[in-house]
């Protein structure tokens, strides 16, 4: 049973954004058992990027009246096995890794990993949500998120989540 890794990483890691759930895994084993990822987003005004933007003298409602807001039942069962008798020879040889946006439940892997069932939960309500990049204005806004749930953002997340991984 040959198992041989090489693995030669000389360069850099650029990441720009990342959002929730999202990971970055290089190297010879990477095990991320027992993810997922489900939600509820409410956004007036979503995400602005870039530079020099203005945003003026704007009236933002957000109204949500659900009676029962966002049930999640999540339950999931992740299984993840290396099967110990395979022959492998692996080269691998990396200058750069260059990530613009990783949104949620993202993933960038390098080399040999076991990813499964990645696993996030949530709700929001934002009338305005996140402003990136340079030089922008909020100016004389009026933002309002109005959410009266009886019953909000029932999670029900009973996993169950496995893993036999060799061990090096």
């Amino acid at each position: 049973m040959t198992q041989t890794f090489e693995f030669n990483f000389a360069g850099n890691i650029h990441v720009q954004s990342m959002d929730r759930q999202a990971g970055i895994f290089i190297g010879e084993r990477n095990n991320a058992i027992g993810w997922n990822a489900h939600g509820k987003n409410n956004n007036v005004i979503g995400t602005i990027g870039g530079k020099s933007n203005v945003l003026y003298e704007n009236v933002l409602i957000l109204n949500d009246p659900d009676l029962i807001d966002t049930p999640i039942d999540d339950r999931d069962i992740n299984l993840s096995f290396e099967n110990p008798g395979t022959d492998y020879s692996k080269n691998l040889s990396i200058n750069s890794v260059n990530v613009n946006t990783m949104q949620q439940n993202s993933v960038v892997s390098v080399g040999e990993g076991h990813i499964a069932g990645m696993d996030a939960n949530e709700k929001v309500n934002q009338a305005h949500a996140k402003i990136t990049g340079n030089g922008n204005y909020s100016i004389g806004n009026h933002n309002v998120n109005y959410d009266q749930d009886v019953v909000d953002a029932i999670l029900n997340d009973q996993d169950i989540k496995i893993a036999n991984v060799k061990k090096a």
